[in-house]
């Protein structure tokens, strides 16, 4: 009898642990949600439908803009890739991260957002068809996978070989991840010039355009960057067309392209039942200009809203609240910081950013703030809401807008606004004193010449 009941006894003790862990291990389930950041090279607001666009350019993205949030005033603080890439990285502004251009190496790599992450449990990835980011030094070294690919080509069928297999890599890896917590980064190129998307897009919105007029420009002398008209290479691959809304329909059919891409992407999300269960951020690292301040699709060297304006969509795992929509100003460099604190990852000193969840909860403490912006050509600016400065090192010379009236940064208020000047003046000044060094000049990793080419290519060397 004794015997059956120390049987008995232990069996009860076997199922008590055995069962009593898995109802612990339930319990105590980890419940951080997975984040995917999905950025678009030099995608503007205003071409997408949840800002007010009127072609159907974004279907996908305007889906989870209606099951998130839409912040309407994002800010990149730079106008090139490299720099604002990096802000995102680190949270902070690029003369902290110490990168402006393309084969800087970042300041305080052991501090990045992947790196952070990683310690505190996720699985990292990065895929990207801009397979210039992996020049950045510092920038692969935390994430578990890193990968970005080069080529125009298509396939028989007009895919872009590119994306098409970077999302089939993502799809495996999403597979191999699907168990873990994991943050994933993905940089699609599109609708960065060169503006070629597949065949079956191209035409897509020819002839829609604002009474369909055309607007005749003149090509640029500049091989690359469109000064005072459009680029020489991009002419050069177009038939030497002049009519700016040409080029304005290849720009809108690359960013319904890179749309469709971002849909396959949640498609795939729900297939493998991830879609509850992860956080979908969608941006890009900086504007476009279409022809404003005369400057035809090109960007890095001014530091107006066309350039430095970017979409901002958050949608949340319980698709709540839905749509709605925050007109404080923010910047890219908050993104490493909501990142933590929806990951429960501990925020390391020195972060300038700020993380939206208090916006995002109806904060109305979460006032106007200085925005900070640069570009590798000297050139520096703050921003408010209603107001920016922009100051140029080389020539000395200050511009100074109302934001409110006067959008598109025409009527320099310098000599007009003092008051308004001063102020932002001094927030630029007391910002350049702490810069003691020229990081364009001390932080450079030279690039061989296959990296110079593809540089080139994208139109980032002349």
């Amino acid at each position: 009898m004794a015997k059956r009941n120390k049987f008995w006894v232990v069996l009860t003790i076997f199922f008590i642990l055995v069962f009593g862990g898995i109802f612990l291990k339930y319990l105590f389930k980890d419940q951080r949600p997975n984040i995917i950041l999905v950025t678009l090279d030099a995608l503007r607001p205003d071409h997408l439908g949840c800002y007010g666009y009127p072609r159907n350019t974004s279907p996908n993205i305007d889906k989870l803009a209606g099951e998130g949030i839409i912040f309407d005033n994002a800010i990149s603080h730079s106008t090139h890739t490299a720099p604002a890439m990096t802000s995102i990285l680190t949270g902070l502004y690029p003369d902290r991260a110490r990168v402006f251009e393309f084969g800087d190496k970042i300041f305080g790599k052991d501090f990045t957002l992947s790196c952070l992450l990683k310690n505190n449990g996720y699985a990292t990835a990065f895929f990207s068809s801009h397979v210039s980011i992996a020049s950045i030094k510092g920038f692969d070294d935390s994430f578990d996978t890193f990968y970005s690919i080069w080529t125009f080509r298509q396939d028989k069928n007009n895919k872009s070989l590119k994306v098409t297999e970077i999302n089939n890599r993502i799809t495996q890896w999403l597979k191999l991840n699907r168990n873990k917590k994991f943050f994933l980064w993905v940089h699609y190129l599109e609708p960065h010039y060169p503006m070629n998307p597949p065949v079956h897009y191209k035409n897509m919105f020819a002839g829609n355009y604002s009474a369909n007029a055309a607007i005749r420009v003149p090509v640029s002398k500049d091989p690359a960057f469109g000064f005072g008209g459009i680029p020489l290479m991009l002419a050069e691959t177009n038939g030497y067309r002049q009519d700016l809304n040409y080029y304005i329909n290849l720009y809108d059919a690359a960013i319904r392209y890179a749309d469709d891409c971002i849909g396959d992407l949640i498609d795939e999300l729900k297939n493998l039942g991830l879609d509850r269960k992860t956080i979908v951020i969608i941006s890009s690292d900086h504007g476009e200009s279409l022809g404003e301040h005369g400057e035809y699709f090109t960007h890095g060297f001014n530091l107006y809203d066309e350039l430095i304006k970017v979409p901002l969509v958050v949608r949340f795992c319980s698709f709540e609240p839905a749509s709605k929509r925050i007109d404080t100003q923010v910047g890219l460099v908050d993104l490493m910081p909501t990142i933590l604190e929806l990951t429960g990852t501990k925020e390391p000193l020195g972060i300038e950013g700020r993380s939206l969840m208090p916006s995002i909860r109806g904060d109305s403490s979460c006032s106007d703030r200085y925005l900070l912006g640069f570009t590798a050509t000297n050139k520096l600016a703050v921003r408010t809401n209603n107001w920016k400065l922009i100051y140029d090192q080389n020539s000395k010379q200050y511009e100074l807008y109302d934001l409110k009236n006067d959008p598109q940064e025409l009527n320099n208020l310098v000599f007009k606004e003092r008051e308004q000047f001063k102020l932002l003046k001094n927030k630029l000044d007391s910002r350049l004193k702490q810069i003691q060094y020229d990081p364009r000049k001390k932080n450079k990793v030279i690039l061989d010449e296959e990296s110079q080419q593809r540089l080139r290519s994208l139109g980032y060397l002349g």
